[in-house]
């Protein structure tokens, strides 16, 4: 949808509020997707959606509708059931007023929208997985995965008279590589189909299952890990959930409490947030119309900055800052090999998967290793070991990197541009009969 029919729809869900405040966004776009398992392509997949919100306010007291139909009735209906309903709740003392349309004036220019991703064919999408699941196929392997891709949209207008509208494309590429005993994995995430390589992915997911195969018992302690970006993404996430509310660490309620402008990481940690970098784009403006931020969470080590809300900043005499609209590690000029080389004893792990948070105030989490998990011995992988769990304090581990490598695109929960790191002494606390 682009930006005249978008905003054409919010408009009259605009006209049609009489509450105090009126704010209205329009998300859509179309996802479509190809899923391989056992080198066959099973499914193809697509679907066109948009969803109106609408949220109503009377002084304080705020309700909110959504509705995937936008027909002229649906619309009023959806006013009018958001008007109802924030009629009938008690104030909201943290119920914030439409942003302002200066407010768009900060936006960053992001051109994330890229013609040949939003029309990227199924059957592009099943030639390159064929192609790849043939390769993995004559070497003994099955592949199984997805290759995703689409264009997306969001439009916001508010009774206060402000107008946004962003659109973006997105390609993505998960392949698992399974032998008899073992597993690799391999991804590819971009903004535009054109950066990934099929073959490039399953080719690496491939390499690494042959590496994993009929893997020894492990034993459980500290090791000497090396990460690629896909599992630094999974730590730096974790420790920006955990700790960066503001209004939780002025309540006492994240390990960040009082740290603000202190040193907390080392001198090479920078931390950081801008929707335009090139390779990892994110959106120019938050869910309630808010700018997103080019801003540094962490810069040389010290905590510069916290997400303040809009409510929590105006509270606290701070500026809002919202939530990332992307997340970049700066990273170094180590490869993964020269890692490796340079590890007399240590483990190097594809990716994490059910990560949990075990306490928010240390902080500590928990996860586990997946799709290859490689024993280093004298400066080379000396053998696949299974599966093993960790407890981590992902603030620590920032302080016990020995190396790091040029960052690459990742992010499983928002886009993220993530280092392949070094790290001594990582806590793994079982191991697994897998």
């Amino acid at each position: 949808m682009n930006e005249s029919q978008a905003l054409s729809i919010l408009e009259k869900a605009l006209k049609a509020a009489d509450a105090d405040d009126v704010v209205a966004t329009l998300d859509g776009g179309t996802s479509a997707a190809t899923r391989l398992a056992d080198n066959r392509i099973t499914q193809n997949l697509e679907a066109t959606r948009a969803t109106l919100v609408v949220t109503c306010a009377y002084g304080q007291s705020h309700g909110t509708a959504t509705t995937e139909d936008l027909s002229d009735d649906a619309i009023q209906a959806a006013v009018k059931t958001a008007q109802a309903i924030a009629k009938s709740m008690p104030p909201d003392p943290e119920h914030m007023p439409p942003v302002e349309p200066a407010e768009t004036a900060k936006y960053t220019k992001v051109n994330g929208y890229f013609e040949p991703t939003a029309r990227f064919s199924p059957e592009a999408r099943a030639k390159q997985l064929a192609a790849a699941a043939k390769t993995v196929s004559a070497k003994g392997y099955r592949l199984s995965g997805a290759y995703a891709s689409g264009d997306g949209f969001t439009a916001l207008a508010n009774s206060a008279g402000l107008k946004a509208y962003h659109r973006s494309t997105r390609g993505e590429i998960h392949l698992t590589a399974l032998g008899a005993n073992g597993s690799g994995w391999a991804e590819k995430i971009g903004d535009n189909t054109d950066e990934i390589d099929v073959g490039a992915v399953a080719g690496e997911a491939l390499r690494i299952a042959q590496l994993a195969q009929n893997p020894a018992d492990p034993e459980a302690g500290k090791y000497t890990l090396i990460m690629p970006p896909a599992a630094v993404a999974e730590m730096v996430a974790f420790f920006l959930w955990m700790g960066f509310d503001a209004k939780a660490a002025d309540e006492d309620r994240n390990f960040l409490r009082g740290k603000q402008g202190q040193k907390i990481a080392p001198e090479t940690i920078t931390v950081r947030s801008n929707p335009a970098e090139p390779g990892c784009l994110g959106r120019p403006f938050q869910d309630d119309g808010l700018a997103s931020q080019t801003i540094k969470w962490l810069d040389k080590g010290v905590l510069k900055n916290l997400v303040y809300s809009r409510y929590w900043a105006k509270k606290q005499g701070k500026k809002a800052t919202g939530w990332p609209a992307n997340v970049i590690m700066d990273g170094g000029t180590t490869s993964i090999d020269q890692m490796i080389a340079s590890t007399e004893r240590g483990l190097l792990v594809t990716h994490f998967w059910y990560i949990r948070t075990v306490d928010p105030m240390r902080p500590l989490i928990t996860g586990m290793t997946r799709d290859g998990l490689l024993r280093i011995e004298n400066g080379k992988i000396a053998d696949p070991v299974k599966q093993m769990r960790f407890n981590e304090n992902p603030l620590d581990m920032l302080g016990r990197i020995e190396a790091m490598g040029p960052p690459g695109r990742t992010g499983e929960y928002m886009p993220m541009l993530m280092p392949a790191l070094k790290v001594r002494d990582f806590n793994f606390t079982s191991t697994t009969k897998f």
